[in-house]
């Protein structure tokens, strides 16, 4: 199975409609990092769980933008 073709059968034709926004602190004021990506809201809702069970501050709406990558790994969270 190519990528393509195997990223189309992990998101069964779902549009992303989450924007999920992690933030992660650094060692000193102004060293914060924030990633933010795009996630179907199964996916959002299932990583945002695991994320702060894990301990990290994390956000998710509606905000989806064409630019935001897709949640890496999204598989693991569906």
């Amino acid at each position: 199975m190519t990528p393509l073709a195997d990223t189309a059968h992990h998101d069964r034709g779902e549009t992303p409609t989450r924007r999920v926004t992690v933030y992660f602190e650094g060692p000193g004021p102004g060293d914060e990092v924030v990633l933010e990506y795009a996630a179907t809201n199964a996916e959002a809702w299932e990583f945002a769980t695991a994320a702060v069970h894990s301990g990290l501050a994390v956000t998710v709406d509606g905000k989806v933008r064409p630019d935001l990558r897709r949640l890496p790994c999204r598989s693991l969270w569906r």
